[in-house]
């Protein structure tokens, strides 16, 4: 039984994994992310992939012993595996269809996971399926595959790894924080003040050597920071121009 044909659908819907490519910055927007709780629990007991005393069993578990479980399972038995991400998909484009979530207002969607403009109330419960709102951004921007979520003073990463992010934490997360908070307060002379004078500090090689650590990939430091730094640029060319 196939639980959801993706053929012939927006890539929105048939990917698990869709960053929206007229998304790639987000300013001053109510950004949500809604998650759907307890993802595989929820699509077997939608679609009684499973027998009802096992479903059951496994949401008395712990959290962890559960997740392994269900993991394990998945990788033993890939039709319940497939069925698990066709349920999930079927699932997510019915959040996206019942609440009227129009292309333009989807950031980035990740399997079980939806980031979107939110514009009005949002129901929570999908044929059974129960989403819970975990986070709240006022601004977005992706480079590359690193999305970078911003609200108050704080930038939530998602895309590189957090061993990768910690050498970072002083150096280029200052610069993208900075951004942020410039871009949101439209302080057009501040904003390019402070990038112009950063580039030439960078460029001159000014700054702490924790600035120079190659952001999002390895590679050489000073040319890969300099594409991120010139896409920012342009971002802020659009924005406060």
């Amino acid at each position: 039984m196939e639980l959801f044909n993706r053929d012939n659908l927006p890539d929105m819907y048939a990917k698990t994994l869709w960053m929206n490519p007229d998304n790639e910055y987000v300013f001053n927007q109510n950004i949500v992310e809604y998650d759907m709780q307890s993802a595989s629990l929820s699509i077997s007991r939608r679609f009684k992939l499973m027998p009802k005393d096992v479903i059951d069993k496994w949401e008395r578990m712990p959290k962890d012993q559960r997740t392994k479980l269900v993991g394990l399972k998945q990788k033993d038995d890939k039709e319940f595996s497939q069925n698990i991400i066709g349920g999930i998909l079927r699932t997510r484009k019915e959040f996206i269809e019942t609440n009227n979530i129009k292309p333009e207002e989807i950031v980035t969607l990740h399997s079980d996971a939806l980031m979107f403009i939110q514009k009005h109330d949002i129901v929570d419960k999908i044929h059974g399926v129960p989403f819970v709102k975990k986070n709240n951004w006022t601004s977005y921007i992706r480079y590359g595959r690193v999305e970078m979520f911003y609200n108050d003073g704080v930038v939530d990463y998602k895309g590189i790894p957090k061993q990768m992010l910690q050498q970072h934490t002083l150096g280029m997360c200052t610069y993208i924080l900075k951004v942020f908070q410039l871009i949101e307060d439209g302080d057009t002379e501040e904003a390019f003040a402070y990038i112009s004078k950063f580039q030439k500090q960078y460029l001159q090689g000014k700054l702490p050597e924790y600035f120079y650590n190659s952001f999002g990939k390895t590679g050489k430091y000073v040319s890969e920071n300099l594409k991120l730094c010139a896409f920012i640029a342009n971002i802020m060319l659009r924005e406060l121009r």
